[in-house]
């Protein structure tokens, strides 16, 4: 941020409030990466419409700490001061989860304008999929209560990460939302985020479907692993989500909650509902969620991709690694294939073949999979898809 506010009169560090000022954009061009440090606060001044954001065709390395978190939007914003900030927007970047937004809060963001569709996000992808983790995304609220605003929503070819996080004060907003309005719905190409161990808080009011009465806080795609649904008015969780049903074969599916309407729509899949909050800061049950292009390991995508008789994953290590599985589980949750058992590597690039069986080697239906590369508390993820 220093190196910025050198080539941009319209950015400055005030070190009375430990605030750099922004009255302009941030444009991350295609080669170029923004790296914002732990404890920094980055406040967009400007008080009318339109409003400035953080526009990232490159990489963004936002990374802070438990405890020097990093600040995205004015720390003191509340939703009575209207709209602050543009948020931030991914476009055709990111694909292998480079870009990273960690022990960060994103306070007060509302992308208005030139975000696709889906419109009033505080962060938007667009083929896009970046990690993002043990984030606070909270302080919003749309213009609309029956088509508002959303934390996070993707479009096209997006598989972001969204792991850790809490949701809250999301007024006419939702958590999650995939493939807004539904302009390219497909099994193949429509977006599918991995929300894993994340707090979606009863403050998250979700947006109103009329004439479907449905309070809706996730919409479309998604895979829900680990977490915690608040219901709105009470102090209690949704453990109610049930096994999402796919009722036409397209690899979308509706959940059977009962709690509180109908709080989750059109999503991949939900497991393991959680019935209290996740500490996100010291919960020894999470799990690291790792960029697949990482220092010491590259998970690749599999190819091809869709395929009909079999796809082959490549990954690369550049240095020895402990034991490490890999293993296949489909959009519900469940387990398929296990392609390594506890398999000891060392440097070197390697590849398996997976058949588009399961263990009992019996094919398995067309649709979505995601096939997971575990070591120790770390995992990478990539997705497969089956068409045949």
């Amino acid at each position: 941020m220093d190196t910025i506010c050198l080539l941009s009169p319209y950015i400055s560090y005030n070190s009375t409030t430990g605030m750099y000022e922004l009255d302009t954009h941030i444009t991350i061009l295609e080669n170029d990466t923004l790296e914002i440090y732990p404890g920094e606060i980055l406040k967009f001044v400007k008080l009318n419409y339109p409003f400035y954001g953080i526009k990232i065709y490159g990489c963004i390395l936002a990374i802070g700490s438990k405890d020097s978190p990093i600040i995205l939007g004015d720390p003191e914003y509340n939703i009575s001061n209207g709209f602050i900030w543009n948020g931030i927007q991914f476009y055709d970047t990111s694909l292998e989860g480079e870009s990273i937004l960690k022990y960060c809060t994103i306070r007060g963001a509302l992308c208005l304008y030139n975000c696709g569709p889906g419109g009033e996000s505080a962060i938007y992808c667009e083929n896009s999929s970046p990690i993002i983790d043990h984030c606070r995304i909270c302080y919003m609220i749309s213009g609309e209560e029956t088509g508002g605003g959303s934390g996070v929503s993707c479009e096209g070819m997006s598989y972001p990460i969204i792991s850790n996080c809490t949701f809250d004060h999301l007024v006419w907003s939702i958590a999650v939302w995939c493939n807004p309005w539904g302009l390219y719905q497909d099994t193949i190409n429509y977006p599918s985020p991995l929300i894993l161990n994340c707090n979606i808080r009863k403050s998250v009011s979700g947006f109103y479907f009329l004439p479907l009465n449905y309070d809706v806080v996730v919409y479309w795609g998604g895979f829900l692993d680990n977490c915690y649904l608040g219901v709105p008015f009470s102090n209690t969780a949704d453990t109610t989500l049930g096994i999402p049903v796919d009722t036409i074969g397209d690899g979308i599916c509706n959940t059977t909650s009962t709690n509180y309407l109908k709080r989750f729509m059109e999503v991949d899949g939900v497991v393991n509902p959680r019935g209290d909050t996740l500490i996100t800061e010291i919960n020894e049950a999470e799990i690291e969620i790792l960029p697949t292009s990482s220092q010491h390991l590259i998970l690749k995508n599999c190819y091809p991709n869709p395929f009909d008789n079999f796809t082959t994953i490549e990954f690369e290590l550049k240095k020895a690694i402990s034991t490490m599985s890999m293993i296949v589980i489909d959009s519900k949750g469940n387990k398929v294939k296990t392609l390594i058992n506890d398999q000891f590597f060392t440097t070197g690039e390697y590849n398996v073949r997976w058949y588009g069986d399961n263990d009992a080697r019996q094919k398995v239906p067309n649709g979505i999979y995601f096939y997971k590369l575990i070591l120790g508390n770390s995992l990478l993820v990539k997705k497969a898809i089956v068409v045949k």
